[in-house]
């Protein structure tokens, strides 16, 4: 069973993550034959965690230096990782890892882009010598700290994530962004804090700022996807798309019955690609709404060739910062990009070119 890495005193924190990462190093590293392993070790001007003798698969010796950080937070880590590489003595031979606890996907892109290799005791991995590259990525968190959401990007934390993505400019107080968002303020504080120790954000004078807003947009595409949602097909005998949005929005009062276009119908709207709509996609206000859409526009149920998607969101949040072209209703920029981005039929260009046309990060 994995230590538990609560205990307040720091040395003994260290000492037993210490003892039980080299317990570990084995499994962490199949590939490579370890032939020493020297702790605390001071290396001219640099003191250094761990020090490993490896041989690669192919026999050519390695030394690695470990360094460890219990808070491997981003925001704190690419400063300290670039002292440490400077100070190393001899690096053509030597390859300097990060190890922790736990490295987010956030901390472990960072490594990369110093030059470094990580590892974790929730067995992520990486190395990459002339003649060896190992990787190993486990998402999971086994040591989850207290009051910290589990994901930046489960619905009510993501909702947050909407309004600084949406304003990437803008810098907000705490209160004003759980209002934009309709987030507890509780919940609102501990986002934040995940996203300053992520390095998404940072603060001055008492207001959040998106430091990195291409970057968080990056990660959340990499978990979301429109499958999330309830989808229902039809068939509308409206032929030509434009005239089926038309009709949608003559049909549709928005303070009564709350919908959004997206997907190529709405990128159709606010920034044209592709060419071609084959379907005509848009978000509902729940389940119970579904009938009074079929009715209302004389939708038929359709097993092949819909020409109709209803989507039942998973979180209202994607109703946030609708947009109106034509008179109908469309998805903020953000979501259209996500919904576009994981769709097969040519999607993540669709995506990539409102990314670069609309939201300029």
């Amino acid at each position: 069973m994995k230590t538990t890495y609560s205990m307040q005193n720091p040395e003994e924190r260290a000492a037993k993550f210490e003892a039980e990462l080299v317990q570990t190093l084995p499994n962490l590293l199949p590939s490579l034959r370890i032939s020493r392993i020297r702790r605390q070790q001071r290396i001219g001007p640099l003191d250094v965690d761990l020090v490993l003798d490896v041989s690669t698969p192919l026999g050519r010796r390695r030394r690695i230096y470990v360094e460890i950080k219990l808070a491997a937070t981003p925001s704190r880590i690419r400063e300290g990782l670039r002292q440490f590489k400077a100070l190393i003595p001899n690096q053509r031979h030597a390859y300097p890892v990060l190890a922790s606890t736990f490295l987010g996907p956030r901390a472990r892109e960072i490594c990369r882009e110093e030059g470094f290799g990580y590892l974790d005791l929730a067995g992520n991995c990486f190395l990459q010598f002339e003649d060896l590259y190992l990787e190993r990525i486990v998402d999971k968190n086994p040591f989850p700290r207290p009051g910290r959401p589990s994901s930046l990007f489960t619905p009510v934390s993501s909702r947050i994530l909407r309004a600084l993505l949406e304003e990437p400019v803008r810098t907000w107080k705490v209160g004003e962004l759980a209002q934009a968002a309709q987030v507890s303020l509780g919940q609102t504080s501990n986002v934040c804090r995940r996203l300053l120790g992520e390095d998404y954000v940072v603060k001055f004078q008492g207001r959040i700022q998106s430091n990195q807003a291409g970057k968080l947009l990056d990660a959340w595409r990499e978990q979301y996807t429109l499958a999330k949602n309830t989808q229902v097909a039809y068939y509308s005998f409206e032929r030509e798309p434009e005239q089926l949005m038309a009709r949608l929005a003559a049909t549709a009062d928005p303070r009564q019955w709350r919908y959004a276009v997206t997907s190529f119908a709405a990128a159709f709207l606010v920034a044209p690609f592709v060419r071609g709509i084959g379907t005509v996609a848009w978000y509902v206000d729940g389940a119970a709404t579904i009938d009074t859409w079929v009715k209302a526009l004389d939708l038929r149920p359709a097993e092949a060739g819909p020409n109709v998607i209803l989507l039942v969101p998973y979180d209202v949040g994607v109703f946030y910062r609708t947009q109106s072209v034509n008179s109908i209703a469309l998805v903020g920029n953000v979501q259209l990009y996500l919904d576009l981005y994981g769709d097969p039929g040519r999607g993540r260009e669709q995506a990539e070119f409102l990314r670069k046309e609309k939201l300029g990060f």
